[in-house]
């Protein structure tokens, strides 16, 4: 692969973190449910905080839409990157979803950040380097010919996108042996209870459906995590206001998320761009194709 269409592939990539998540909402509708049942079976006696856990699930179950501030931080290789930016995402009925990034920080400098639209299984990306190769604004993407040439199937993976979601997170969560309240604290303004633990990712990705899971074990084996420590905050509806997912320390890969959630339910507008804005990016020069897709 050339090193033009390797800087494709890694702009791209940037802006999909997002991407499939969404689809994944309809992968998973009506599939093996009872993966993600956390009904407590009878003569399993839950604690106080793992119980707490239990009902936040259950109440996260029937979300129709969030929106979240989203703030994650990698470091790999000595070298860091930080990610900030604003997500609106519908679950239902359609999946939907947009996230702005205003800007992506490496070390001690700041590029530009972008913009991603995921709507009727297209993802339309504003990224600089991509505006630049296609003359327009917006790259589009179909999300089943982009399966098909990376190799990657997009409709049923779980990615950062899907991380901020806070019924899969409450699902994993759930998976904790160690969850124990920190006490009460308030939230942008609302009284929550503070929950700590730590999951074993075997045990938490037990807890998704059979297409979440075979997913979420490819990207968590390629990255070698077998553990995340969390903080969540629980309102008094049983909805999460804020979660924070970190790797142990001594970890190779270093990173941390911080997702703090600002509505639930909330109407929200998602549009693509108009369509004289938008160039299609699988005919760019360097874009991925069956035959550059990993084997």
């Amino acid at each position: 692969m050339t090193a033009r269409a390797s800087r494709y592939v890694a702009g791209a990539a940037a802006g999909l973190a997002l991407t499939a998540s969404l689809t994944a909402c309809k992968a998973d509708s009506g599939k093996d449910k009872a993966s993600g049942d956390e009904t407590p079976k009878s003569g399993i006696h839950l604690t106080a905080a793992q119980e707490a856990l239990s009902k936040a699930s259950q109440q996260t179950a029937d979300l129709k839409s969030f929106r979240a501030k989203l703030a994650t931080s990698t470091v790999l290789s000595g070298k860091s990157t930080e990610v900030k930016g604003n997500l609106a995402f519908q679950l239902k009925p359609e999946p939907a979803m947009k996230f702005d990034v205003p800007s992506i920080k490496n070390g001690d400098k700041s590029a530009a950040g972008f913009k991603e639209v995921l709507v009727d299984n297209m993802v339309y990306l504003k990224i600089p380097a991509l505006a630049k190769a296609a003359g327009k604004p917006w790259v589009s993407f179909s999300l089943d010919q982009l399966g098909k040439a990376t190799g990657i199937d997009v409709k049923a993976m779980e990615d950062q996108g899907k991380q901020a979601n806070p019924a899969l997170n409450a699902k994993m969560l759930t998976a904790s042996k160690d969850v124990h309240s920190v006490g009460k604290e308030t939230v942008a303004g609302v009284s929550t209870t503070h929950y700590k633990g730590s999951i074993a990712l075997s045990e938490a990705l037990g807890k998704l459906s059979t297409d979440e899971r075979a997913q979420a074990q490819k990207m968590f084996g390629q990255a070698g995590l077998e553990k995340l420590d969390f903080d969540t905050w629980i309102d008094g509806q049983r909805l999460p206001r804020k979660l924070t997912l970190a790797t142990p320390s001594g970890s190779k890969l270093k990173f941390d998320t911080t997702m703090t959630y600002t509505d639930f339910n909330a109407p929200v507008s998602i549009t693509a761009p108009p369509q004289n804005q938008v160039a299609d990016g699988m005919k760019l020069k360097g874009a991925p194709t069956p035959s550059s897709s990993p084997s």
